[in-house]
């Protein structure tokens, strides 16, 4: 009976195991899903020794929150904090069976209240742990502030701004059987109605503040919706950007 024991137990171990995610050294992974109705996207790390190190944020302006932490096997934790003072505890477990995700209960300092974060893996992506966007020109919080203000500038529809930051030519595919060819500020003026519909503006609304994914083509704003990436005249001292890609 204790070796049927013993056997069934280790196969539930082996099972448990074969499913936790292997994460991989000196990446970024980024996990959605929702806090309460707020939605958030955590992003850690990866560090020798199990160490992590990270943020999270939601859909709105709001800062993101540090994090810092360890994984050992499919175990996880971590500790987010802002301005140096522990904020929230998150104690659970990276796995994947019939998708890659996390589950953790968040703790809330100092009320006490624990909630149950269930996410998924919605992208990875290379960098370091000093700089997110290592395939650009410029520091993290310069390029999220240009995102910050493409996603202001499209809520309060400032078509000059947006028209100033563009690369051009853009092609625009509006629908299956139009795309749009903008060579100038004033062409992109003129057909900024057609791209940027109430449908488009609605989703990118729906886009989060920080953590984007990066590679060799730019930094992508949602579910690549949009793309930017260096002006051609960037340099570290004034790390310029622009809007290189539109897609409705």
């Amino acid at each position: 009976m204790k070796k049927i024991f013993l056997i069934a137990y280790l196969f539930i171990q082996a099972s448990v195991f074969s499913f936790s995610l292997d994460l991989e050294l000196n990446q970024w992974y980024d996990f959605t899903g929702k806090l309460n109705d707020k939605s958030i996207k955590l992003s850690f790390y990866t560090l020798k020794g199990g160490k992590l190190i990270g943020s999270y944020c939601s859909f709105s302006n709001e800062a993101k929150v540090a994090l810092s932490g360890s994984v050992k096997g499919n175990e996880i934790y971590l500790i987010a904090s802002i301005n140096g003072k522990f904020t929230d505890e998150l104690i659970g477990k990276i796995f994947t069976d019939d998708q890659d995700r996390l589950e953790v209960t968040w703790h809330k300092m100092p009320n006490g209240e624990k909630i149950i974060f269930k996410s998924v893996l919605s992208s990875v992506t290379t960098g370091t742990s000093a700089k997110r966007y290592a395939h650009v020109i410029g520091s993290d919080a310069a390029v999220e502030q240009f995102v910050a203000n493409v996603r202001k500038a499209i809520s309060q529809g400032d078509k000059i701004w947006l028209a100033a930051n563009l690369f051009y030519p853009l092609n625009v595919r509006v629908s299956e059987k139009l795309v749009l060819n903008l060579k100038s500020k004033n062409q992109f003026l003129l057909q900024y109605d057609k791209i940027f519909t109430t449908e488009f503006k609605s989703a990118l609304s729906k886009t989060f503040s920080h953590n984007h994914f990066n590679n060799y083509q730019g930094v992508m704003i949602g579910d690549g919706e949009i793309w930017i990436n260096n002006a051609l005249n960037a340099s570290e001292l004034k790390p310029q950007f622009q809007i290189i890609a539109i897609n409705p």
